[in-house]
């Protein structure tokens, strides 16, 4: 594509205003509080929509990112979800019906104003992305195209409460959850709301309740789940869709998965970045997402002849075997374009005693390794926005761990896709993960993660159902490892190590106990890699980004790893001490995380503070989650409430 036509874009050319007195009603009689930045100057403009609960805007500031729209002809609205920010209403929990039926209603509502021109963008990250496809699958007719980054479509299996059927780890307590506990206790702002504001509050102070008690009520892909999940329904979705991904973000399934399955004009575009927008994610090369987004809304929203729908529909990095440092923010590898995803069968690898052989093993033999919680504990962090940290050398993990070697790469080899594993396996508990590394092995032994997944064995035959193994029977199990895209080198092996850790990214099983792998005869066991012909040269290259990357936490010591000997417990700690999560190798079922979440907002005169503290225990039997908020004015208590609940473990 010529550079000239990448080129053609709305210039900066107008003064901005910013309020955060708009007020946005609903079907439901509820007004939704939004902060408005636009052109000052008459005319009819499209209006882009960020959605979410994390009081966006909600102090009347205008972001860089607004800013940078309205100059060039638009409204950007930050829109706070009911019963945060701004809005009125409580919060109960995310991706209510009702919240995805607002936005519908600000949708339509924000396209008939005398300043708009009819049509509507919505865009956002994890929350505010996740909720622009839950709202372009109700079809507002107003809204022509969307852009959402590091989002789901299904909520059980790719989101961060659960993952292979496995308790996610430290992410809901030490992070998430816990803060929205905190956050969702602060007031509104009484320049936005007027008089009612306090009225708002207190409501908001009785009647919210925390996300984290139905999370962990809801063990299985149940209906619960089924809220707020565009899985089976990406039909609904007639916007134009910019789907955008990271391969160190949380979310690599999704954009592969949705981007396969619309029928609406679609774009996907997928970068090594962590869990923040392309501009700054700690992970690099970093671009300039705001003119990436810019030519998306100009020619959808605007009609401008800009060439977006003749670039290629997949744009992504291909990534590549590196020294393994856990902090660096330029990671190897290379921009590739496509027409459209790959839909070859795969290349299959057999397993056998320690290798991976195109043809399945000769003998039939199995090996055992023992479940330790903490047996994996350079696989990286997982990230939906926490302290930065990358998977390190996997020779540590392999040791303890089950392991198996192609032989060297004749010639460079490129996948793009989910990997999958088709195993046999038995164990002597009625409940164990598996958990499988794809690695890539240097001729002197360094060993790279590639990618990896884990599966809960009791849900093998579906997530809706929890079904124990019989103790020492060989049982199949099937799943896929996260998305990526990888080149191996040639001279170097492809590998993978099998065991049942993912430390501190899930919870343990409560049983100490052995897994084996079985191979060869009727137990065949193998493994399948997405090959791809690697795509093509870029058809241009993408403008760097005007900002610093993300602080990496380097120096800062913002998490660490301790090991209590004696007692052969493991333990994550977060921030300086606010949190840790740990694990006993010799009784798993015994695991904990505990934090505090401090929040505050003021203005003139007013502090107002909120603490919220958790901590979720667990035996054999039961999970034990208990709750506090303490809530401050001016350093005098002035709200205060307390939740437990105890639920029975369903094979968890």
């Amino acid at each position: 594509m010529p550079p000239a036509q990448r080129a053609v874009c709305s210039p900066a050319q107008y003064a901005t205003q910013t309020t955060n007195t708009c007020r946005v009603p609903t079907r439901s009689g509820l007004e939704l509080g939004a902060t408005l930045t636009r052109p000052t100057a008459p005319g009819r403009f499209p209006v882009l929509v960020w959605y979410d609960p994390y009081r966006s805007g909600a102090d009347g500031t205008a972001s860089p990112m607004a800013l940078y729209f309205a100059r060039r002809g638009y409204v950007f609205a930050y829109l706070n979800v009911r019963g945060t920010g701004n809005s009125q209403g409580v919060s109960r929990d995310e991706y209510m019906v009702e919240e995805t039926q607002d936005g519908y209603d600000a949708v339509e509502w924000l396209a008939s104003q005398p300043w708009s021109s009819g049509r509507v963008g919505q865009l956002g990250s994890s929350y505010s992305g996740f909720n622009t496809l839950q709202v372009a699958a109700l079809a507002p007719p107003s809204l022509k195209a969307i852009a959402p980054a590091y989002f789901t479509d299904r909520r059980y299996t790719d989101d961060c409460h659960y993952k292979g059927g496995c308790l996610r780890g430290y992410y809901d307590m030490l992070t998430y959850g816990l803060s929205m506990v905190a956050m969702n206790a602060l007031p509104p702002f009484k320049e936005a709301v007027g008089a009612q504001w306090s009225g708002l509050w207190r409501q908001r102070l009785e009647e919210s309740e925390p996300y984290l008690l139905k999370w962990i009520e809801h063990q299985l892909e149940d209906e619960y789940w089924a809220v707020g999940s565009i899985a089976g329904h990406y039909d609904r979705i007639k916007a134009a869709s910019l789907l955008i991904g990271g391969w160190h973000d949380g979310y690599p399934n999704p954009p592969l998965r949705v981007f396969r399955a619309l029928q609406a004009p679609k774009k996907l575009l997928i970068g090594p970045w962590s869990h923040t927008y392309p501009d700054r994610s700690h992970c690099g090369p970093r671009l300039d997402i705001c003119f990436e987004l810019l030519r998306w809304w100009d020619h959808w929203l605007k009609d401008l002849d800009n060439g977006v729908e003749r670039e290629p529909a997949v744009q992504l990095y291909e990534q590549e075997y590196e020294p393994p440092v856990q902090d660096r923010t330029l990671i190897a590898g290379r921009w590739r374009m496509a027409g459209d995803l790959p839909t070859a069968e795969g290349q299959v690898f057999h397993l056998g005693e320690g290798k991976m052989e195109a043809v399945p093993a000769k003998k039939t033999g199995s090996a055992s390794v023992p479940y330790l919680p903490a047996a994996s504990r350079n696989g990286g962090i997982w990230d939906a926005g926490v302290p930065f940290t990358l998977a390190g050398d996997q020779r540590a993990d392999a040791a303890l761990a089950l392991n198996f070697l192609s032989a060297p790469l004749k010639k460079d080899l490129c996948i793009l896709g989910n990997p999958t594993f088709s195993f046999w396996i038995s164990a002597d508990v009625p409940v164990i993960p598996v958990a499988v590394r794809l690695l890539e092995v240097a001729p002197d032994g360094t060993q790279v993660l590639v990618t990896k997944g884990i599966l809960n064995t009791t849900r093998r035959e579906g997530m809706d159902r929890a079904v124990p193994l019989e103790p020492g029977v060989p049982t199949r199990v099937e799943y896929h490892l996260e998305a990526v895209a990888w080149r191996f080198r040639k001279g170097h092996r492809i590998g993978l190590s099998v065991n049942g850790s993912d430390f501190p990214n899930v919870w343990p099983t409560p049983y100490p106990g052995t897994f084996t792998l079985h191979w060869g005869g009727p137990h065949e066991s193998r493994f399948t890699l997405p090959v791809w012909d690697g795509g093509k040269k870029p058809a241009f290259a993408f403008l760097p980004s005007p900002e610093p990357a993300r602080d990496t936490g380097t120096g800062t010591a913002p998490w660490q790893v301790v090991h209590e000997v004696l007692e052969d417990r493991y333990r994550l700690v977060l921030f300086g001490g606010d949190g840790e999560m740990g694990v006993s190798q010799r009784e798993p079922a015994r695991a904990w995380v505990r934090a505090k979440k401090k929040l505050s907002v003021q203005w003139p005169g007013e502090v107002y503070r909120s603490e919220a503290t958790g901590s979720l225990t667990s035996d054999a039997q039961t999970l034990v989650m208990n709750l506090s908020l303490n809530v401050y004015l001016n350093d005098s208590l002035y709200f205060q409430k307390g939740w437990s609940a105890s639920v029975p473990r369903l094979l968890l």
